[in-house]
């Protein structure tokens, strides 16, 4: 039972201290109880206040809108309210700790008057009811109450069915008959509700009327004395964040309702748009904000909305600028944005600029089946660490792959190794420059990589609990609206509306051939591929004329030969076996560095079409892996209608042994010949030893070239390739001195071709570090001594490459061949 002021007083006490201890805990109650309506008092004083001013400054609509005013209600005197009897209670429940429970404090009933009875409660609208806990302030050395949370109930239909409108799609029910503090649904649907409570109708029933006064005074009520001060003290700087939009870090939740569309850069300060399913509500000191958004996007199969969470670190007390924050929503978009799209300042023109980028993302995911391969030039995320074979279970990856839900609870044990996996996996993907061929594929991008890869930036797709709501609630077309849930399973033949493409991310998933790497590429630099050009092939590789000519028609029949007939028959030669022999393998051996790499790039080129490039480490040396590794690679060079380059094939081709030593590597070879048999694609396999040539590999090969040494003349024609490319970046001091010097030396010294690009690349990074400060001058031989700058001193040269920066680098090159030769003929003789 509440306590009154016409209580007779305590009961006798054991002890003169026991007798002090409850009499001050009485007048705290007391106090406790005058405090309470005074604020009442007040801050009905100051919605009055409000309201007048309301009326004279109706230039400011836009901040009064989210400025409480309680209309006509708002307008009744204290003295008015006193004479009627209040539509409404306050309790304040203290927890009393001797009697181990809350015990209440009437804050509404004035002393001497009457407690309305219960055949008068139907007249009630609503009940607040404040909880208190008593704590030590031990500077002090006393007790002081705090209000710690509060709870609302709703008496009257009328005003549950109000209450519920406008706050159903936040999650409260269609009839709200109670609710408890911070209240975010009601502040959420804020300006709907004081619209609802000022809004006079004609001709409304008298019920529906009241309703929308109690309306008024609950917001009132909450907005200036709730009993949860973290609310109290929002509301206190609502208007605040307002004018001057700006936000404290504990009211970061009044920023993110569900279904806001945000503005974050999470790829490369690239400017892309998510709808927020979910945030924290207040947070406490030095915690961190977390937000739970989506955006739209492909998984190899269809589009689905891809869950992320993102985070904004507890900063302090101070108001910090909305648009300073990592991520805002998108209505303070211009206030000065950040990224590398910060130009755009309108929201209609960011909509704009998103909507083109989502359109091409669309195009580039929906291309066809081996028409992945795209030109770029530009900043990547690459993944640093994973191979190209790196997988894992397909259960795993082709679950989230796939988009599907994953709300399963998880153990504490598989909780952490989770996070200390994820956190490697950020750890892994650096920001490159990436120059060269790409492939976008995001099946196999998810398929060959782990499933806590970061897919957006450093973001992992988020695999906490997404929204739960029953199938009722999701029928609803506000919710659904809301939380778009019509968007997944979209096909990739079915066309997007503009909303689709906005929220579509600034990147794909794909992989970098010539960095060897899975990357995140943006969308923005991807450019159609070169047409297929013969013109490496035949002006820049150095190879008989005729063998250029039997290369260059066997891949041109090749390609025919996948084309059919009017009957539909396949034009190419076909086994006996069905889909046996239909590829093309190409061997290249010989002497390293004169032109079988080359030779295979070049043959993509001509074919306009990716060259894959593997080696033994990609496939491994291990019996049980590696024919599923070389399956994969098979299946990604002809799933990319690649050119794949097997390089230094040596350990596959070697002639099988009959010793217990041999057996792995026979093992290796068998594999390889059964997956050449059923390769329909071009293998190019490049090896520098043919000490001993397996049969069974011999009779599976097309074509085999034999790459001597390079004549004087391919020298001369490598040298001139090389200094012909700096000569026309203008970085060449003398092209004709340096062309003399080929045709006198350089063609003489036996270099093959990429000792000559070594030689070339190492003297003109001298040439350009001798035009930086402190680099050297060798046409300065003064000493250090104060009239010159010395050998290293600051006397700098042009920066271009000279002959004798050429002289000198091949004369080291020159003396490490012949000493490295003098120490094999020692070996030789000593092993003999």
């Amino acid at each position: 039972m509440a306590e009154t002021g016409n209580d007779t007083g305590p009961p006798e006490m054991g002890s003169h201290k026991g007798r002090i201890e409850e009499l001050e805990q009485r007048y705290i109650s007391l106090l406790e109880a005058k405090v309470a309506r005074l604020e009442m008092q007040l801050s009905t004083e100051s919605a009055g206040d409000e309201v007048g001013a309301e009326e004279k400054t109706g230039s400011e609509a836009s901040i009064n809108e989210d400025t409480f005013t309680e209309g006509q209600a708002g307008k009744q005197k204290p003295e008015e309210e006193e004479e009627n009897e209040l539509r409404y209670k306050i309790i304040i429940s203290k927890w009393d700790s001797e009697a181990g429970d809350f015990k209440d404090i009437d804050a509404t009933k004035k002393e001497g008057k009457k407690e309305i009875g219960p055949e008068n409660q139907p007249r009630r609208a609503f009940t607040l009811r404040k909880l208190t806990m008593t704590r030590t302030r031990f500077s002090a050395q006393r007790n002081q109450s705090e209000s710690v949370s509060s709870e609302v109930t709703i008496e009257t239909k009328g005003l549950q069915k109000l209450l519920g409108k406008i706050t159903h799609k936040w999650g409260w029910s269609d009839m709200v008959v109670s609710c408890r503090s911070p209240y975010i649904p009601l502040v959420h649907s804020w300006k709907e509700a004081l619209k609802e409570s000022q809004m006079i109708v004609e001709g409304e029933p008298e019920d529906d009327k009241k309703a929308r006064e109690d309306l008024a005074k609950l917001l009132h009520i909450i907005s200036t004395s709730s009993g949860y001060l973290p609310l109290d003290r929002y509301f206190k700087d609502r208007k605040t964040f307002i004018e001057e939009r700006t936000i404290t870090h504990s009211a970061l939740w009044s920023l993110f309702p569900p279904g806001t569309l945000i503005v974050a850069q999470p790829f490369l300060d690239q400017q892309q748009l998510f709808f927020v399913q979910s945030c924290d509500g207040f947070v406490t000191e030095d915690r961190t904000f977390d937000l739970v958004c989506y955006c739209l996007d492909y998984d190899g199969y269809e589009f689905n909305r891809v869950p992320f969470e993102m985070q904004i670190p507890y900063w302090g007390p101070d108001q910090r600028s909305i648009i300073e924050l990592p991520f805002y929503p998108l209505e303070y978009h211009g206030d000065g944005s950040k990224g590398e799209d910060s130009g755009v300042k309108s929201i209609e023109e960011l909509k704009k600029k998103l909507i083109a980028r989502g359109k091409k993302f669309f195009d580039i995911c929906t291309t066809l089946p081996g028409k992945q391969m795209f030109k770029y030039k530009g900043d990547a995320h690459v993944h640093t660490g994973v191979s190209l074979l790196h997988r894992v279970d397909s259960t795993v990856g082709g679950r989230l792959a796939r988009g599907q839900d994953d709300s399963s609870s998880m153990s504490t044990s598989h909780d952490a190794l989770r996070h200390d996996a994820m956190r490697h996996q950020a750890r892994s993907v650096n920001k490159k420059e990436i120059d060269g061929t790409t492939m976008v594929d995001f099946e196999s991008f998810y398929e060959y990589l782990s499933p806590n890869t970061p897919i957006l930036g450093s973001m992992q797709r988020y695999e906490g609990q997404l929204e739960t709501l029953s199938p009722d609630r999701r029928a609803n077309p506000v919710l659904r609206e809301m939380y778009k849930f019509d968007w997944d399973k979209h096909k990739r033949t079915e066309p997007m509306t503009p909303e689709q493409h906005m929220l579509c991310p600034p990147r794909v998933l794909g992989y970098a051939l010539k960095q060897k790497k899975w990357a995140q590429l943006l969308v923005s630099k991807l450019q159609p591929p070169d047409k297929a050009d013969a013109s490496t092939f035949q002006e820049k590789l150095q190879l008989d004329d005729e063998l250029k000519e039997l290369v260059q028609k066997s891949v041109q029949a090749h390609e025919r030969g996948k084309e059919r007939d009017w009957k539909g028959r396949p034009l190419a030669l076909q086994d006996f076996a069905p889909d046996k022999g239909k590829g093309l393998i190409i061997m290249l051996y010989g002497y390293p560095g004169v032109g079988k790499t080359l030779t295979a790039e070049s043959v993509a080129l001509m074919a306009g079409k990716p060259l894959l490039s593997v080696g033994v480490s990609d496939i491994g040396i291990e019996g049980d892996k590696v024919e599923a590794n070389l399956q994969k690679i098979f299946y990604l060079a002809g799933k990319w209608e690649a050119v794949l380059l097997f390089d230094e094939a040596d350990v596959f081709l070697e002639a099988r042994g009959e010793g217990e030593n041999d057996l792995q590597r026979n093992a290796m070879v068998s594999v390889l010949l059964r997956v050449l048999e059923y390769y329909d694609g071009i293998l190019i396999l490049t090896t520098n030893r043919m000490k001993s040539f397996d049969i069974a590999v011999q009779s599976r090969i097309h074509i085999a070239i034999k790459y001597e040494e390079l004549t004087a003349e391919q020298q001369s024609c490598i040298w001139e390739s090389f200094l012909t490319q700096l000569h026309d970046k203008k970085l060449v001091d003398d092209f004709s001195d340096l062309m003399r010097w080929v045709n006198a030396y350089g063609r003489k010294q036996r270099f093959n071709g990429r000792q000559i690009r070594n030689v070339v690349s190492t003297a003109m990074g001298i040439a350009m570090m001798e035009n930086e400060p402190g680099g050297t001058d060798d046409d300065d031989d003064h000493d250090d001594d104060g009239h010159g700058n010395g050998r290293f001193g600051n006397n700098r040269g042009n920066g271009k490459l000279k002959r004798m920066h050429i002289e000198r680098v091949a004369k080291q090159t020159k003396d490490f061949k012949q000493d490295l030769k003098a120490q094999e003929d020692i070996y030789n003789k000593i092993t003999r």
